[in-house]
């Protein structure tokens, strides 16, 4: 990269930090300070009712200046979105908030770097772990069995 390319990315980069943006990923998830959110209530609340309410409790606090919390439900069955939700909490996270919710009508949360996304089990994109035992020759003498 030529001298003044990096001169000019460096003062982009500052001008980025000064200006305060970041994306939604890493705003919903920086644990050293969350976003509270001050109080959670409503009863009897759909999936689409109660999205609305978080996202017009962030956009009370001005999180994202005038920007909306771009939230996006995928998968969801007619059931999750008819079922009723009831919240009433204080001093919660965004995302304990966003988790309950998804939680309550059986779908989970991913944050991605401009939206949160309400997704059911079977299209999440969580990765997965399994541990396997296997003898410990098994790679000098293959998998094959005998």
């Amino acid at each position: 990269m030529q001298p003044r390319s990096r001169f000019a990315l460096g003062w982009l980069c500052a001008l980025i930090l000064l200006a305060g943006l970041q994306s939604t990923k890493a705003f919903i998830t920086d644990c050293a300070k969350p976003t509270m959110l001050g109080e959670i209530k409503f009863k009897d609340a759909t999936l689409e009712e109660a999205v609305t309410y978080v996202k017009r409790a962030v956009k009370n606090l001005h999180a994202f200046g005038d920007e909306n919390l771009n939230v996006i439900i995928l998968g969801a069955s007619e059931e999750q979105k008819k079922k009723k939700i009831s919240l009433e909490v204080r001093e919660i996270s965004l995302r304990s908030a966003l988790d309950q919710i998804a939680h309550a009508v059986g779908l989970k949360v991913r944050v991605d770097a401009h939206a949160v996304v309400l997704t059911s089990a079977a299209l999440s994109d969580e990765l997965s772990t399994r541990t396997y035992r296997v003898p410990p020759d098994f790679i000098s003498t293959g998998s094959a069995s005998k």
